[in-house]
């Protein structure tokens, strides 16, 4: 039961209640505090949202107008869900802020359920527990709480809003115990149970499995060959919720169709991998927007399925070919030290996806620099590695060929205009090498002369000046990705000047970011490094501070220039 409350004239507003193959909405009420109903318009149907193609998750909506400041309405819903395994978690935020929410989960002392308080540091809520008829009832009751969250960058909200996992263990009906997930062995069982209902059929796939491997000579080529066919030819479409989102497919329907979810192209990696005599396993993880770990018997804690290859009954590589262009022995960050569960016969591995060095994220560039009247002229190349390559590989992959050397030129530009520079020559697409992109540079108005006095501004990337953040955010930020970014610049001293100063070094590093950069004369060059690393990919709010701190300094250097005097 939720009551809306209008604080202008005439808002609009629309009430969404989620169901699938598991759930149904059975009855729901929108009324005026008088009890009237309230004139409304509804639609149901299934939901395709970003990569969902399909998807048994549906929805009901309804829109309503609230004429008068202070009118309001109260809605009532009922929804069933036939096994508790997927009554999985309560939250408090929603899009709107709230005045007071109340959460009561009412447990029958049949049931034996656990609930799990997460976030709840920094929240006042109250907690309250009572028992009658049968039934506890456990009370959560919060108010004046904030709306979700808007801000940009957001981590997954799991990790820092408050909620409550409900995990149901067992319960006694009729003097009959029924397990539900009590422990991690019953979860697996139940994800084995699913996987053992598909029916495999390899016959299709054997083909074009002695096609690829047709010559290699050893296991690791094999499997590369194979993990990278899926990427390139099977395209990647989520499914969710309900069954849908935990019994793969079978393999020789996703080999058939070219598409399928991250199941459907993990089991079909297995099988092709299988028929090349490579013991390779279904494994489940939670990616990185879900943060708990296998302790908990909960469907709450995984979302993604990907494969893990053995060699001599040893845990090898972890392949997930719903990254695009992944390289092979390269942990995508989406999973990165996140914890897995392999498939082991009738039993489970739980091991950790380990996380990738941070020289794996490379991305280099070397400038070498004349002055020319007011223009700095020179020749660049940029070197790219890690997931910063793997997003623009397939972004390139979309992009019309006509178009391509206008994308290299706002990738290498910085805070530039693209028209500054001209691509010379750029390596093909290749996940297993770095991706080169040279280019020459014309950088107008970077040299303002002042009588024997020449000021240069040599560093046109700028990277995060002046990205601090804002003072009144209260969630963690989260970064595109990890970044190493080496930046060597080199610029000829003109005939008839030296230096006359040169700007101090700037450095900060911690256990979240590096910035490091200077200057140094080397024979009659200013030589410029730019050192930045962003070593993990999310920044906490206690962090806040040190960053905003380490961006004044930044910005301060970028601010400060080079300057040159004339020897006459």
């Amino acid at each position: 039961s939720e009551q809306y409350l209008a604080l202008k004239a005439n808002s609009f507003f629309t009430i969404r209640s989620y169901f699938n193959d598991q759930s149904r909405i059975d009855d729901y009420t929108l009324r005026t505090e008088t009890g009237k109903t309230v004139i409304h318009d509804k639609y149901c149907g299934h939901i395709q949202e970003g990569d969902i193609f399909y998807s048994d998750a549906q929805l009901c909506a309804y829109r309503f107008r609230l004429e008068l400041p202070g009118q309001s309405i109260v809605y009532n819903s009922t929804t069933t869900i036939d096994d508790p395994k997927y009554v999985t978690k309560a939250l408090f935020h929603s899009e709107l802020p709230v005045i007071e929410r109340k959460i009561t989960i009412n447990i029958p002392v049949w049931a034996t359920v656990d609930l799990k308080e997460v976030n709840f540091s920094g929240y006042d809520i109250k907690k309250s527990t009572e028992q009658k008829n049968g039934i506890v009832s456990h009370i959560y009751t919060i108010r004046d709480l904030k709306a979700y969250p808007s801000d940009s960058n957001l981590p997954g909200s799991l990790h820092f809003l408050p909620h409550i996992l409900i995990l149901t263990k067992s319960y006694l009906l009729n003097g009959k115990k029924t397990t539900v997930l009590s422990s991690t062995d019953d979860l697996y069982n139940w994800y084995a149970s699913l996987t053992s209902l598909v029916t495999e059929d390899f016959t299709s796939l054997k083909p074009t499995v002695a096609q690829l491997t047709k010559g290699l000579t050893n296991n690791d080529e094999k499997i590369k060959a194979i993990y990278y066919w899926v990427q390139d030819n099977i395209k990647y479409i989520a499914f969710e919720d309900g069954l849908a989102g935990f019994r793969p497919e079978a393999a020789h329907q996703v080999f058939y169709k070219r598409y399928g979810d991250c199941k459907g192209m993990a089991n079909l990696t297995k099988a092709m991998l299988t028929v090349a005599g490579i013991d390779a396993r279904l494994t489940w993880v939670g990616t990185q927007r879900i943060p708990y770990s296998y302790d908990i018997p909960s469907l709450a804690v995984d979302n993604h399925m990907i494969c893990t290859v053995f060699e001599n009954n040893q845990q090898k590589y972890i392949l997930d070919p719903t990254e695009n262009f992944n390289p092979f022995k390269i942990n995508s960050e989406n999973i990165q030290g996140k914890q897995i569960m392999i498939e082991n016969g009738k039993s489970y591995i739980i091991s950790t996806v380990s996380e990738e060095p941070i020289e794996k994220y490379l991305y280099e560039s070397t400038w070498h620099f004349a002055i020319d009247n007011n223009s700095l002229l020179g020749t660049g190349k940029t070197s790219i590695d890690g997931e910063r390559k793997k997003i623009l590989f397939n972004i390139s992959d979309e992009i019309k060929k006509e178009d391509l050397d206008k994308f290299f030129r706002q990738i290498i530009a910085g805070n530039s205009s693209p028209d500054n520079f001209k691509v010379m020559k750029y390596s093909s697409f290749d996940r297993d090498n770095l991706w080169d992109i040279s280019y020459d540079i014309n950088l107008k108005n970077q040299v303002y002369h002042n009588n024997k006095e020449l000021y240069l501004d040599v560093d046109f990337e700028k990277d995060y000046k002046n990205e601090k953040l804002e003072k009144d955010r209260s969630v963690p930020y989260k970064f595109s990705s990890r970044t190493f970014k080496k930046t060597t610049a080199e610029i000829e001293i003109p005939k008839g000047y030296k230096i006359d100063y040169l700007p101090d070094p700037y450095r900060v590093a911690n256990a979240y970011f590096t910035f490091d950069m200077k200057y140094n004369l080397v024979d009659n060059k200013i030589v410029y490094t730019k050192e930045i690393k962003i070593l993990k990919n999310t920044l906490p709010t206690s962090e806040f501070g040190n960053w905003n701190a380490a961006i004044d300094g930044l910005n301060k250097f970028y601010n400060d220039q080079i300057i040159l005097r004339s020897n006459d």
